[in-house]
């Protein structure tokens, strides 16, 4: 049911006014089930109240060597309505434990749930995945953890970042995550990062 924004806790009340209209942003999970935020235009607000809402996400899981270091990250990319206008990333940083806590949640691909905020209202809709696949995305993930080196958080930032800026838009970045990690190899990929390139 679409509320009004200042029936939502504070903290949550700050991140709608700060958060982009691209970013997925994961507020942790209860009883297993992530939570994240997304943003949408105020001209969405109609489509949100009617419940005509449906999504989808894919993950990107990769190991990266950059600067000595191998950085696991996944990206999880959700897409309402099937619609390329409508695509929402969140990356996690594998080698942070509540990233990782968080990212295992939602990768049992059992449901999730995502607080849709605009500038005036909000509403919270659960979603069940469709999966059907012969790798487990949780495994993916643990495996991904378990080449990491223990670099600085910060180049977590820097790898993130770097992955991030190859899609001029959210459906390009979309593309090319899913060229980088296709879901025949199990939404994993690894690659070289130099300085200045992928």
């Amino acid at each position: 049911m679409l509320q009004a924004n200042d029936a939502l806790p504070k903290n949550l009340q700050e991140l709608a006014t700060k958060i982009t209209s691209v970013q997925a942003l994961p507020l942790g999970s209860e009883n297993a089930v992530p939570f994240l935020m997304i943003k949408l235009g105020v001209e969405n607000e109609a489509t949100i109240a009617e419940g005509g809402i449906s999504a989808e996400f894919r993950a990107s899981i990769f190991n990266v060597k950059f600067k000595e270091e191998n950085v696991a990250l996944c990206f999880v990319q959700f897409r309402l309505n099937g619609s390329e206008k409508h695509i929402y990333t969140a990356s996690y940083d594998l080698h942070n434990e509540k990233h990782y806590s968080d990212c295992f949640d939602l990768l049992a691909m059992e449901k999730y749930a995502l607080l849709l905020v605009t500038d005036n209202a909000h509403d919270f809709l659960e979603f069940k995945p469709v999966f059907k696949a012969d790798f487990n995305p949780q495994a993916m993930i643990n495996g991904a953890r378990e080449l990491a080196t223990d670099y600085d958080p910060g180049l977590f930032l820097e790898v993130s970042h770097a992955i991030t800026s190859q899609g001029a838009t959210q459906a390009d970045l979309w593309r090319f995550l899913e060229e980088m990690a296709p879901f025949e190899k199990s939404w994993y990929g690894a690659m070289q990062m130099g300085a200045t390139e992928i």
